[in-house]
């Protein structure tokens, strides 16, 4: 809930403290929390190093193989490490795929045809959805690979539709919070330009 509450505050203009870092996480998959060299290192001249502006199909796929690849040997090669590299990488390649998908005709068309809001609510429900891809397969860091099997079952089979339909739609109404924040903050740092006065009634005046 600390995330919900940052964002509700940021949206209210108030400057909440940073949230706390997890700490049940299991020491070998808590390098990007407490070994940040190797997770810089590996940003800078591994992931970004390879995938340039992340744009490009076949780059993003070498990149995102080359990082886990070393980030497995790092963490120590184990069933649980191969499961959570393998789902991580192919969700950073499915996020580009599913882009570069809605950018082809006739999707990019259609969402040309929309309105700004209802894009935005279409781009939402996709969001919640991959929020939870990201939580299950990130559930085995937190945990155990029966642990992700219980979440998901909780959530998928036994769940549904009441529980898997209540979580998508709080996450969905966190996702647009968040994209909020977003809107704001790019207005703060890029306003919109000041109109110019009619050049018309400069003259009369």
């Amino acid at each position: 809930m600390f995330g919900v509450i940052n964002t509700v505050a940021t949206l209210d203009h108030l400057d909440p403290p940073q949230p706390p870092k997890c700490i049940t996480m299991l020491y070998v998959f808590a390098e990007t929390h407490f070994d940040r060299g190797i997770n810089d290192w590996l940003c800078k001249y591994v992931y970004d190093y390879i995938g340039g502006d992340h744009d490009k199909i076949f780059k993003e796929l070498l990149a995102t193989i080359c990082t886990f690849a070393i980030t497995t040997l790092w963490l120590g090669p184990c069933q649980l490490v191969y499961i959570w590299s393998f789902f991580n990488c192919f969700g950073l390649n499915f996020e580009l795929w599913v882009a570069k998908l809605f950018s082809l005709p006739p999707l990019s068309t259609i969402e040309g045809f929309m309105g700004e809001a209802m894009s935005r609510r279409i781009r939402g429900v996709f969001n919640a959805a991959n929020f939870w891809t990201i939580v299950l397969y990130n559930v085995l860091s937190l945990n155990s690979l029966e642990f992700a099997k219980l979440v998901a079952n909780r959530l998928i089979y036994r769940g549904f539709p009441l529980s898997t339909l209540s979580v998508l739609l709080v996450t969905y109404c966190g996702v647009q919070l968040v994209k909020e924040r977003e809107r704001q903050q790019a207005l703060l740092e890029d306003p919109e330009p000041v109109k110019p006065v009619d050049g018309g009634k400069e003259k009369a005046e």
